[in-house]
């Protein structure tokens, strides 16, 4: 991963009132949606666009209300009529919020991320996934918080678990078994990553 000061993007803490949080996440949700499908991975997050649900965009705000959120802008920002290009949002928070009734409760306090999205339609976010979950860990670090947990899509129609092999080289390690979210065969995995917080 490149260091900081020679990436093509900036992470900032963002607030969660701000329009321009909803507007990426519905915006990088559905460019990810587009991308699955091209690929034949529709069932990790359906086929249809996020900005067609209502029912889903009400519970995505509410989780956004909950979360810490962290946007990565590019360096060299290009500014528009609708505003400066956004590469990727981040949001985590005290503990898991979108699942409650299936994600296990921590043994200790923890920074879950809720939430990862980067650009599937710009060159510029090589390597940003990772610096989202860097960013979580230094903040984890300096609040004396001793592990981050996630959880991501584990099947596949072609019975793919590439996201978790993504997450594992970032340091995560698979945190139980498969979790079954809707009763459908909708798959998930916990993750988690321990944060040395000798070095806060």
């Amino acid at each position: 991963m490149p260091l900081a000061q020679d990436r093509p993007y900036q992470i900032r803490t963002a607030s969660s009132s701000d329009v321009l949080v909803r507007a990426t996440f519905l915006h990088l949700f559905d460019e990810s949606v587009v991308w699955l499908t091209s690929r034949g991975l529709s069932s990790q997050w359906g086929s249809e666009p996020l900005k067609n649900d209502p029912v889903h965009i009400k519970k995505v705000e509410k989780i956004i209300e909950q979360c810490t959120v962290l946007l990565a802008t590019p360096v060299k920002t290009e500014v528009s009529s609708s505003g400066p290009a956004v590469l990727g949002i981040c949001l985590f928070s005290s503990s898991h919020r979108s699942h409650p009734k299936v994600i296990p409760p921590a043994s200790e306090p923890e920074y879950y991320i809720q939430l990862l999205l980067t650009s599937r339609s710009s060159p510029s976010t090589k390597g940003l996934g990772s610096a989202f979950v860097t960013e979580v860990d230094r903040i984890a670090r300096e609040r004396g918080i001793g592990l981050i947990r996630l959880d991501c899509y584990a099947g596949g129609e072609k019975g793919e678990e590439g996201l978790v092999r993504v997450y594992e080289r970032m340091g995560f390690q698979k945190a139980g078994g498969l979790l079954n979210y809707y009763e459908s065969g909708w798959l998930g995995q916990v993750m988690e990553r321990k944060v040395d917080v000798r070095r806060g």
